[in-house]
């Protein structure tokens, strides 16, 4: 049970990372072209 639990902890680390560093880009590049659009 508590391997079942690590797993999911460590993939959930993992999804969250991933988001962190290929959504963050996106947002940023997002944000430049909202103040200079506005």
């Amino acid at each position: 049970m508590q391997e079942v639990l690590t797993y999911v902890v460590v993939c959930g680390a993992v999804v969250f990372l991933v988001k962190k560093f290929f959504f963050k880009p996106k947002k940023n590049s997002g944000c430049d072209t909202n103040c200079n659009c506005s």
